[in-house]
């Protein structure tokens, strides 16, 4: 667990060691939907694949595949957004924050972080309480609920609010350590 590594080596300093708990779990989150989106992109790519090579070569096709094909795609998107606060790849609109003196920028930058978590653990709640009484809605060509499809924006709304706690604690501008100097 190489991600668990650099998050601790960032928490070596006396001030981050009560934070090892939380980077390892970040850590973890993110090698599992590192790996879940290479497992998820195979399946979407075979599948689409497969289903034009059945429908003009064989004139036949698959009849979930579209529908599988979908929920990859959906359960690609939202793991890989937790990944975007890790690296800081998200949009980010400077024109403000870029003139204020350094500490300020500091409280401003942990301010909106505070915020996006809050909004992301609502996000997951909600989505979650609409999974819940979705569950019994079946797919249409699929032996599965169709709140599949609402799932990964939980999954996505805890891991994320999970970076943003990271950056509110630390105060360091991304949650990846590799980019991201030590927070002062």
């Amino acid at each position: 667990m190489s991600g668990y590594f650099r998050y601790t080596a960032m928490s070596r300093g006396r001030s981050l060691r009560p934070l090892r708990p939380l980077a390892w779990l970040i850590a973890t989150c993110d090698i599992a939907a590192a790996v879940s989106l290479v497992g998820l992109v195979v399946v979407m790519v075979s599948v689409v694949a497969a289903q034009v090579v059945l429908r003009y070569v064989f004139n036949s096709s698959i009849d979930w595949a579209d529908e599988l094909s979908r929920l990859c795609f959906v359960w690609s998107i939202f793991l890989a957004i937790p990944l975007g606060f890790k690296s800081g790849s998200h949009i980010g609109i400077q024109m403000l924050a870029s003139r204020l003196p350094q500490p300020l920028r500091t409280v401003v930058a942990r301010a909106m972080a505070a915020t996006g978590a809050c909004v992301l653990l609502l996000v997951a709640w909600e989505s979650a309480v609409i999974a819940w009484e979705q569950w019994d809605e079946l797919l249409s060509s699929m032996p599965a609920s169709a709140a599949w499809f609402v799932v990964p924006l939980t999954v996505a709304g805890v891991h994320g609010s999970l970076h943003l706690l990271w950056q509110v604690l630390t105060g360091a501008a991304y949650s990846d350590p590799e980019r991201a100097p030590e927070p002062g």
